[in-house]
């Protein structure tokens, strides 16, 4: 009898290489308008407050139209929405430096553009997530490596984008930016062209299949589990965030090349982590990975709080950024495994949804708690919440011990798998 053969590392196809390389062109661009536009709202206006409501703007539309937008993924297919995307991407963030320079970039207008940045994202990411799934194929350990090696792309860009933002901030200021993060969408858009076309059933925009979806995500006792704990870190992942460019304003002496520093810690360090992810991914079952990453991850933000000079601030950043992909990979992996084919592209906006929902109140409330609180006691309640998701992993890995293969959900399902 002929067993299967092994499955083929995710690299050793040039699909999955196309999309890794544009992922980390774009991601790069994106990383440095991450520190840029903020950091210009802040120093102009002075106002945590109205940063916090830039990312807010930009965020918001994740959650509100990711379910719709995991239709029209269905529909299209996922090649053409990130080719659009990439598109419209390169138009909108162009035309910041384009109207600023022109003397037509009032605050409300500023708005507007990252708000429909966020519209193109709501399709975007998961319309990434499936051309990944498209490239590697269906074995758990396999997508598991896949979505650690994605991750490896973006957090890679996360460490390259800020700290070649902040020396080039530092030289021609954070506007002209903005640029080079235009450029990068057009590259990723020409890489993804070269991606062969797939087939796609005629499926009909109708609210029933995305009904569906939610109600196969909230049945799965594991979907569910992760993620309520993804709405956990997507509440208070994006407080750290936001909380580096005020560390280096309050605490270092509003140094640009602090702030930059700071932001590349956090990438690296998640760089770092999905090197890790992807070479344990065969050997530990998801439910476990996340457990793990969960408390690491935990354990270190307790540090963060303390006042502390920037080096060391720096590797505390990126020590604990190193624990969140494993997390996030397996979450991605059992989301893109777990549901029937058909389901895939409804439920995987959903669980989105369930990660973005959060970091809209979030970006809004810490700007907010940031000029009423200290930057320690803010920081002191984050750790607070890490590790109450921690305790919730831990709990779901003791549960499910054993490589979730047929989905468990507490009540039987009715049978959702077309025939």
């Amino acid at each position: 009898m002929k067993t299967a053969p092994a499955p083929r590392p995710p690299l050793r196809s040039w699909q999955f290489r196309r999309v890794i390389a544009a992922e980390f062109v774009s991601s790069v661009g994106t990383q440095m308008t991450t520190l840029a536009l903020p950091w210009f709202v802040l120093m102009t206006t002075g106002s945590p407050a109205r940063m916090g409501l830039v990312f807010v703007i930009q965020i918001l539309p994740v959650p509100l139209l990711g379910m719709p937008a995991g239709l029209l993924v269905a529909r299209w297919g996922a090649r053409r929405v990130t080719i659009v995307g990439d598109i419209a991407d390169t138009v909108l963030v162009a035309a910041v430096p384009t109207l600023y320079l022109a003397g037509l970039l009032p605050f409300w207008a500023l708005l507007v553009i990252v708000a429909l940045i966020g519209c193109v994202a709501s399709g975007y990411l998961s319309a990434q997530r499936m051309l990944l799934a498209e490239a590697i194929g269906s074995d758990e350990g396999a997508v598991t490596a896949g979505n650690a090696l994605f991750e490896t792309a973006t957090s890679s860009a996360r460490f390259v984008g800020p700290a070649f933002a902040g020396l080039l901030m530092a030289k021609v200021g954070a506007l002209h930016v903005l640029w080079i993060d235009a450029a990068t969408f057009a590259l990723s858009a020409a890489l993804l062209t070269g991606l062969p076309r797939r087939e796609r059933k005629s499926e009909p925009l109708s609210a029933d299949r995305m009904t569906e979806g939610a109600r196969y995500l909230f049945r799965d006792r594991v979907l569910r589990t992760m993620a309520l704990a993804a709405l956990g870190y997507g509440t208070l992942m994006p407080v750290v965030l936001l909380a580096l460019p005020i560390m280096a304003r309050a605490r270092y002496d509003a140094a640009p090349e602090v702030a930059g520093l700071l932001l590349a810690a956090w990438g690296g360090g998640t760089a770092i982590g999905t090197v890790i992810v992807a070479r344990l991914a065969r050997r530990v079952t998801p439910t476990r990975f996340a457990a793990c990453g969960g408390v690491g991850a935990a354990l270190v933000l307790w540090l963060l709080p303390w006042d502390q000079p920037a080096a060391s601030t720096a590797l505390t950043v990126a020590a604990a950024c190193m624990f969140l992909p494993a997390v996030t990979a397996p979450a991605v992996a059992l989301l893109t495994l777990r549901p029937p084919e058909h389901l895939r592209p409804h439920v995987l906006p959903v669980f989105g949804a369930a990660v973005f929902v959060a970091s809209p109140i979030a970006y809004a409330a810490a700007g907010v708690l940031f000029e009423h609180l200290p930057l320690g006691t803010v920081l002191a309640g984050v750790a607070v919440g890490a590790t109450l998701c921690a305790l919730i992993l831990v709990d779901l890995a003791r549960r499910d011990p054993a490589r979730p293969t047929p989905p468990e959900t507490d009540d039987p399902p009715p049978d959702m798998i077309s025939t």
